[in-house]
């Protein structure tokens, strides 16, 4: 029993050094009747009289190799009736075509992953050993890859448990036939036109043969050094993620990009990975296209937008860098005629208020939510509105006309905001330009019979602070 002792021994070691999970955990055995699987069945099936954990086989039958998977089938419903470890057998059908290895191991996971569910266990747990992790780095290496892929397999990502990372496949054999059974082969496993059984039985060997005769361990420890390289590259963007963001709309998370462009590219690129990740809750779809995309769009100047896997969306807008999951809403707004005697006004969930004074007061400095106007030469009723093509006005500091088009470009409004920017006017003269100017001729003069103040201030869930950017001249 010398091999089963020991692998015991070294499985318990790692699962504690690990800290895999806890005691009365439900551990959910993926067995396909291989050496690895197997080996990793036994170990659980003894383990489990001394810890107190649950256990459940699940093997599914791809059906692509006929009568040799319904021998992997009862294989293994036979081997856990002997260790009397409860299975379910799952059969998958898969429809011809290319990348038949993939669909196949996502098949096998929606069966894992409902089972999961259904019967409210804690992990699935998966039998690929040092060899598999080997060729996992290598795979990732000719791939191009960086940090993330060098980590290969990790031992506990989410509810999938690696266990055996640091057994070899002739430790894992020597346990199943210490218990007395036989493992599957499977002959498509031979065929080196695959690119990973070519890795596997040639390449590998070459190269401990000539040069590394420990491969495995030496790129067991690169794993490792690796997935801790990941995990504190991943800390430091979720500290960044929190210490840089300052977001000024719902469902939107926004950088300034100045900052940004003083990290380096493998900095830039987990951060730029978590905030996709806090938008879709979805790690595995970045990759380094998507992150060189998004550096050139935060190196480009002006507004633009890029899309992103599972419906995520990166602006730039001008200093800013931000993200969404799905377009924005911009809810069409509706003009609001306000009479001389009308108080207050309701338009794009901001309230209005507006006050007829004769004097300025004492200590009044206008801002972008208070301002007060000429009214001598006023024309009765306003207008609270959006833009419209055409619009001109005088901004407070100038004086000559300027399109109001120009005007944003100039003062840095995002694209999509420009709709939503509310424009006071009588008749076709722009008086306030809210959150930003008033128009030169709308302000109060010595002369000055009449003033108006408007009062502007946020009646729903938008920013508590109108968005305003700096202009040079006067405050309005």
């Amino acid at each position: 029993m010398l091999a089963l002792e020991s692998g015991l021994e070294k499985l318990r070691n790692h699962i504690d050094d690990k800290q895999l999970f806890a005691a009365g955990a439900k551990l959910l055995l993926a067995v396909s009747g291989g050496s690895d699987s197997l080996g990793l069945l036994c170990l659980f099936s003894k383990l489990r009289l001394q810890r107190p954990i649950t256990l459940l086989c699940c093997h599914v039958n791809h059906g692509l190799r006929g009568e040799h998977s319904d021998s992997d089938e009862a294989l293994v419903k036979d081997i856990c009736l002997k260790l009397n470890v409860p299975v379910i057998c799952r059969r998958v059908q898969l429809e011809e075509g290319g990348d038949l290895e993939n669909r196949a191991r996502e098949a096998r996971f929606e069966v894992l992953y409902h089972l999961l569910d259904i019967y409210n266990f804690d992990y699935i747990v998966l039998g690929h050993q040092q060899e598999d992790q080997a060729e996992t780095i290598l795979m990732n290496m000719f791939r191009g890859t960086g940090i993330n892929g060098m980590a290969g397999i990790r031992i506990k990502q989410n509810r999938l448990l690696h266990p055996l990372l640091g057994f070899t496949r002739e430790e894992l054999q020597a346990i199943v036939t210490e218990c007395g059974f036989t493992w599957a082969t499977d002959a498509t496993n031979e065929d080196t036109s695959f690119k990973r059984n070519h890795l596997r039985r040639e390449l590998i060997p070459y190269l401990q043969a000539h040069f590394a005769p420990d491969l495995l361990d030496k790129l067991s420890h690169l794993a490792s050094v690796m997935e801790d390289a990941d995990a504190y590259f991943k800390q430091q963007a979720a500290s960044r993620f929190k210490r840089r963001r300052i977001d000024k709309e719902p469902g939107l998370i926004s950088f300034e990009i100045k900052g940004l462009k003083r990290l380096s590219d493998t900095e830039l690129y987990y951060f730029f990975k978590h905030c996709y990740t806090e938008v879709c809750y979805e790690e595995m779809d970045f990759f380094n296209t998507h992150f060189q995309a998004l550096k050139a769009l935060m190196e480009g100047g002006g507004s633009a937008k890029l899309y992103l896997p599972n419906d995520v969306i990166a602006y730039r807008e001008y200093e800013n860098l931000s993200f969404s999951w799905g377009e924005l809403e911009t809810p069409e707004l509706q003009e609001q005629t306000v009479e001389e005697d009308r108080v207050w006004a309701v338009f794009g969930g901001y309230r209005f208020q507006f006050k007829n004074l004769k004097l300025l007061p004492k200590g009044y400095e206008p801002d972008e939510t208070n301002v007060i106007l000429d009214a001598d030469d006023i024309v009765w009723p306003l207008t609270i509105r959006s833009r419209e093509p055409g619009d001109r006005f005088i901004p407070s500091g100038m004086s000559n006309h300027k399109k109001l088009k120009h005007f944003f470009i100039d003062s840095k409004v995002p694209a999509r905001l420009r709709d939503q920017v509310p424009i006071i006017a009588d008749g076709n003269r722009i008086l306030w330009v809210v959150g930003y100017r008033v128009d030169e001729r709308a302000l109060p003069r010595e002369s000055s019979s009449k003033l108006l103040q408007i009062i502007v201030e946020p009646v729903d869930d938008r920013p508590k602070r109108m968005v305003r950017v700096k202009q040079k001249g006067k405050k309005q």
